[in-house]
């Protein structure tokens, strides 16, 4: 192994850690404080919920575009030590408020710092680092997302237990300014070493890729967008609604909670193992077979009320729910280039945020219309179709460049 390919590992790893520490703590563990404010302030649990399903998840999507601009020009650790240290003033204000006011800041404050110091930019670095192996380096990266989930919710449930919903805000934020700031400056760097006197923006400029208004006249921005879009109305759509709609089943809250515990640690195993497939035979046709799965998972949920058709719904529902975060940062690198990787990436994100609020949002109003969540699941099948299509039509960085020729000159 060679002294960069150990360096590319060390990054690997403390990019890792980086997601386990902000991206459990910031994702995960809104439903740990959820019932806990709810007994305190005595808000109303709509009201409530426009933390975890607006306050974070808008805030993370609308920034995402100034986040990917950076990215393009200044070094990586510096955005991703700003967004640690946002995301932890963020849990140390929510641990002081007494009112929703400053407590919706405080989401807010956490939805742009999780997406400053998190999957954008950790995205970014892997994808310079790596080339032939970008999948398993992501793969093993992104499986920080699950792990984080399951590790910092324990410990948010233990700091709850011994001290209140006060000190379970502040055990999350100690190891991001203890562990992670000083990790992310040690080892994080944007891409290997480059010639003195070589800026970021500058190597930047020396990649192959396409300038961002000339992304968005190829076809595989769009379907890219598209395919974000459809993947986040389905996983947050159906992740949402599934313990409710098990439970209606006949099942136990218990049992259905454990499906969704199950269901996420198979998530980890299907970053991984798409990753390193789509090393074998292209991001695009990986992500169009893991639609595929997530489409013929989704259709065995509606037999669920049958254990033996339950155990392999979330088989699937687990190993393709978390895949397209290692498949479409590798799409993008693939389709559009790394010159302005970042910025590209924050652009498609907005889609993503979009189908975040679509999905739950329509699978509710449907259940609210008919009194049932069949029309919402089979919505989901057809989801994952389209966004099956989407996937396979994008088009190689060198198609499309041919393309973009044979375009200028017809119109020369």
């Amino acid at each position: 192994m060679t002294q960069r390919e150990r360096q590319g590992w060390i990054i690997v790893a403390s990019l890792f850690v980086t997601l386990v520490l902000v991206f459990g703590s910031g994702y995960n563990t809104g439903g740990l404080f959820f019932p806990h404010l709810l007994k305190h302030f005595g808000w109303k649990r709509a009201q409530l919920s426009m933390l975890q399903g607006a306050a974070l998840p808008l805030s993370a999507g609308l920034s995402a575009p100034l986040i990917g601009w950076m990215l393009d020009r200044v070094e990586a650790r510096i955005v991703m030590v700003a967004g640690t240290v946002l995301t932890a003033a963020a849990f140390l204000v929510a641990s002081r408020v007494d009112s929703f006011g400053p407590l919706f800041g405080a989401y807010v404050m956490l939805g742009g710092g999780i997406g400053a110091a998190t999957l954008l930019p950790c995205s970014l670095v892997i994808a310079n680092w790596f080339g032939a192996r970008r999948g398993l380096a992501l793969g093993l990266t992104f499986a920080g997302t699950s792990l984080g989930g399951a590790l910092m919710t324990m410990v948010g449930s233990r700091a709850i237990a011994y001290g209140g919903w006060r000190a379970g805000y502040v055990a999350l934020a100690i190891p991001m300014i203890v562990i992670v700031i000083p990790l992310i400056i040690i080892v994080v760097r944007t891409r290997p070493p480059q010639a003195d006197g070589i800026s970021v923006s500058q190597a930047s400029d020396a990649l192959p890729g396409f300038e961002l208004r000339e992304a968005f006249r190829t076809r595989s921005f769009w379907t890219i967008a598209a395919a974000q879009f459809f993947f986040a109305a389905v996983a947050a759509g159906a992740g949402l609604h599934l313990i409710t709609y098990l439970t209606e089943l006949g099942y136990t809250p218990s049992f259905a909670a454990g499906v969704m515990s199950v269901g996420f640690i198979f998530a980890g195993a299907g970053k991984l193992g798409m990753g390193i497939i789509a090393d074998r035979i292209s991001a695009r046709v990986a992500l169009s077979i893991n639609f595929l799965l997530a489409g013929a998972g989704m259709l065995l949920i509606f037999g669920a009320g049958q254990i033996v058709v339950l155990v392999p719904f979330v088989l699937i529902f687990g190993l393709t729910l978390g895949a397209p975060l290692v498949l479409v940062p590798m799409l993008v690198a693939e389709s559009l280039g790394l010159k302005r990787f970042g910025s590209i990436g924050g652009i498609a994100g907005v889609f993503n945020t979009i189908g975040a609020f679509v999905g739950p949002v329509g699978a509710g109003k449907i259940y609210d219309v008919t009194g049932s969540y069949v029309f919402a699941f089979e919505a989901f099948v057809v989801m994952c179709v389209l966004g099956a299509i989407a996937a396979y039509a994008t088009m190689s960085f060198e198609s499309e460049q041919e393309r973009a020729a044979t375009a200028a000159a017809a119109a020369a």
